[in-house]
């Protein structure tokens, strides 16, 4: 197994541990692992970036990564 596979398998323990829904939440952890393991440089240009996104890029942006709840 890579990297990848064990910290895949790790996220989903976690959540199993916890009493969560792999399902519902892997993508959502995934996805925090990203910014959180971002170097310093990186982060602070999607930072900036992100600030310069009007409220429909946001609203399509987070409806993207988390669907739109239907």
């Amino acid at each position: 197994m890579g990297k990848v596979g064990y910290f895949y398998d790790s996220m989903k323990d976690q959540l199993k541990w916890n009493n969560l829904c792999v399902r519902n939440h892997i993508k959502i952890i995934s996805n925090i692992g990203k910014v959180l393991s971002l170097k310093d440089e990186d982060y602070s240009k999607e930072r900036t970036r992100a600030m310069k996104m009007s409220t429909q890029d946001i609203k399509d942006a987070l409806i993207s990564a988390f669907g739109d709840g239907k």
